[in-house]
Parts: C-alpha cells; sequence; structure tokens
C-alpha cells in the first residue's frame, strides 16, 4: 500500500467491489466524470474486476482513508504506453466519504509512484470545463497545465459541455513544494549515495 498524509491507494480487492459499484452509480460522480457508460450492476462489477486483472495496460487502485482504512475512492493508470511512458490517470472520490485534500493526496501520491516508481515520464487526463473541484485539484494545486480545449464535446445535463485536456511531466511535478515528501513515501529506499564501489 502506498501512504500519503490522507489517503492509501492498494490493489482492488474483491471486498471493494460493493463500495466501487455504489461510487460509480453516485448521481454526483457520474455527473463530473468524463466517460459515460450505461449503469452497472453488482453482478457486473465482479466481472469488469476479472477483466481488469489481464489487462496489462491498466492499474486500477482503491483509495482508502488513511484513518480508517476504508474505501473512499478509485484511481489508477490506463492507457499505459510503455514505449512513450505515458499514461491516462484519473481518481473518483465517493462524496461525503472522503476528507478535504483527499484528492490532492492521491493525485500527489500516484503521480509520485507513476514518476519514481514506474518510471513513466508522463501523465495526462481530462476535466469538465464545469468541475471546478477536479480543476483545484490537478491544475492549480498538483501542478498540472491545461493543454488543449475540445468545445462542446460532452453532454451532460441535457447540453454539451468543452473537456480539457490536462497534462504533467515528471521535471513539472519535480517542482512542487511537496514532491520530495511524495517521492520518499512512496521510495523506502533511498538511492543518492553509492557505497559500493564496482
Amino acid at each position: 500500500m502506498l501512504n500519503g498524509n490522507l489517503v492509501g491507494i492498494r490493489p482492488v480487492e474483491s471486498a471493494d467491489l460493493d463500495f466501487l459499484a455504489d461510487l460509480d452509480a453516485h448521481p454526483a460522480v457520474r455527473g463530473n466524470v468524463v466517460g459515460w457508460d450505461w449503469p452497472v450492476s453488482r453482478d457486473a462489477q465482479a466481472d469488469w474486476h476479472k477483466a481488469a486483472q489481464g489487462n496489462r495496460g491498466t492499474r486500477r487502485f482503491t483509495v482508502t482513508d488513511l484513518r480508517s482504512g476504508e474505501p473512499i475512492g478509485l484511481t489508477g493508470l490506463w492507457e499505459i504506453d510503455w514505449h512513450n511512458r505515458s499514461a491516462l490517470t484519473a481518481v473518483k472520490l465517493m462524496p461525503g466519504r472522503a476528507p478535504k485534500g483527499a484528492g490532492s493526496d492521491s493525485i500527489m501520491l500516484t503521480m509520485a509512484w507513476s514518476f519514481y516508481e514506474v518510471g513513466l515520464r508522463r501523465l495526462h487526463s481530462s476535466i469538465l470545463a464545469f468541475n471546478a473541484a477536479s480543476y483545484g485539484a490537478y491544475v492549480r494545486r498538483c501542478g498540472w497545465r491545461v493543454e488543449g480545449r475540445e468545445r462542446a464535446a460532452v453532454f451532460r445535463n441535457g447540453d454539451w459541455h468543452d473537456l480539457l485536456r490536462v497534462a504533467i511531466l515528471r521535471p513539472e511535478f519535480d517542482e512542487l513544494p511537496d514532491a520530495e515528501a511524495y517521492v520518499r513515501r512512496v521510495c523506502a529506499v533511498q538511492t543518492g549515495l553509492a557505497v559500493i564501489d564496482p
């Protein structure tokens, strides 16, 4: 498990599936995420989990509250491109269950892990232009940059809305004030001092 200041991130377990079905079905979550799909039954959630196990281009993780250990969300890496060392990432948190700051903590932890353990150099995502919480977490607090805008790209609440394309590179992460602290949380072994001379 990876531990941040407020959250932990661990692989999805079968015990999480009921919570994840509730998260996926929550109207506020469904309305603020970019992708759209038909509602998922609890039975289909198990199939979703099983299918993800064999997908080398996807790694999903349960976000937990560090104090209680209870699941509060989902994050991960999708569309992992090993040649270009990039991946899509996102975080979904259950309204009313996640402590304030859990989104930014999840993002920082995922970035540190992706850049310093997985070896990626670029992370990207999409944010609906009206989703102020995601914009604040990714762009204002975690250093992501808006790289583009797709006009009237996503249908929500009977209308079309713009989609913001956002991304961050490892050197931009490194410039963040808390980057080093998150890297230390993710990388338990410090490798800066060579003690063996070949």
